[in-house]
């Protein structure tokens, strides 16, 4: 999953916040009505600081959180526990999402506490209503302005599932060439309960040996539930080992358990890791929204040379649209064309 790169529903969400603070409201605490010196609200999976520093402006203590490695949020595959007097939820573009975070903010506040969602109309936010967990009254918009939506409910009762990330696996049957086996997934991961094809494409163009050494130490870079690393261990066979590097918490606790061999580093760039490696594979997130974004190759090509043994080799799949060739030819030594089918292109490269 990309997290969003728009900060309009932020602002909006603090608007409507310090508008809030301005008419007096305070938000409830706990069930027993024991208030703390200062009520807290947790911020769920929005990247930009303007909510939660809006809030602190109003007189709550802000927790953030995101699944996401983001700098000064608390980046686990779980929101923290506790009683928070409300908690606010940025609607993710993952419907299923969008649901197991509402559940997940209602279990953090008491019986009477808000929860609140706030997104954009592009990301479904009109469609809110159907995401609230039972046990919260029905939600209502709060504020509706540029396009996105506030929309508040209060919870009356726990929210039906267990809390946890565990009550919102996933299960589906991969194949990337070697027969079916059964994944984990959760939601808002990549391609959640499925192998895209750009990955297929990748696994199946994974050299076997003797193209790869003996022992083969693999980097699979924004490895998400670990298909393109599980399937390159395969081809290299045993003594192969694997280190997946990904930004996304929930993603790697998938790979936990599709892999459970495989080191496993919550990071963004290739300076998270520490090679050599023989192998990269990667099928890298170049969608910021519903734009092109070419920075994680970039990062990639730039890092993966000081990564890579003397002979080590980079595969990475893209659409075919896409000038990446171009861009693995400025690092480069050899750049070639590995596989394509109507929509992808793998690339291969080596320092060699």
């Amino acid at each position: 999953m990309t997290p969003p790169d728009d900060d309009t529903p932020s602002r909006v969400a603090a608007e409507w916040a310090r508008a809030r603070a301005g008419s007096g409201h305070r938000p409830t605490t706990t069930p027993s009505g024991t208030a703390p010196r200062r009520p807290t609200a947790l911020v769920m999976g929005d990247p930009s600081s303007d909510l939660a520093c809006a809030l602190e402006e109003a007189g709550l203590d802000a927790m953030r959180w995101n699944r996401f490695v983001a700098p000064g949020q608390v980046c686990t595959s779980w929101p923290p526990g506790g009683r928070f007097g409300e908690a606010w939820v940025r609607m993710p573009r993952a419907g299923l999402e969008a649901t197991m975070l509402l559940h997940a903010a209602a279990a953090r506040v008491g019986d009477g506490g808000s929860v609140l969602l706030y997104g954009a109309v592009r990301d479904g936010i009109r469609a809110a209503a159907k995401r609230f967990p039972a046990g919260t009254t029905t939600p209502r918009a709060v504020l509706v302005k540029r396009r996105c939506r506030v929309v508040q409910a209060v919870r009356l009762a726990p929210p039906p599932r267990q809390d946890g990330l565990a009550a919102w696996e996933v299960s589906g049957a991969v194949d990337w060439g070697a027969g079916e086996r059964d994944w984990t997934f959760y939601p808002g991961v990549f391609a959640c309960g499925r192998l895209d094809p750009g990955t297929a494409l990748l696994a199946r163009a994974v050299p076997a040996p003797p193209a790869l050494p003996a022992g083969c130490r693999i980097l699979d870079f924004g490895a998400g539930t670990g298909v393109l690393a599980a399937a390159a261990m395969e081809k290299a066979g045993p003594g192969a080992t694997a280190q997946l590097l990904d930004p996304d918490a929930i993603s790697l606790a998938a790979a936990a358990r599709n892999l459970p061999s495989a080191r496993r580093t919550l990071g963004r760039g290739t300076g998270a890791v520490e090679g050599p490696f023989d192998l990269i594979v990667s099928n890298p997130p170049v969608h910021a929204g519903r734009r092109d974004d070419l920075r994680p190759v970039e990062e990639l090509a730039a890092g993966a040379p000081g990564l890579l043994a003397q002979d080590g080799r980079l595969l990475l799949v893209a659409l075919r649209k896409l000038p990446v060739g171009e861009l693995l030819r400025r690092r480069f030594r050899q750049v070639r064309e590995a596989a394509a089918d109507r929509s992808f292109r793998v690339w291969e490269a080596s320092r060699a």
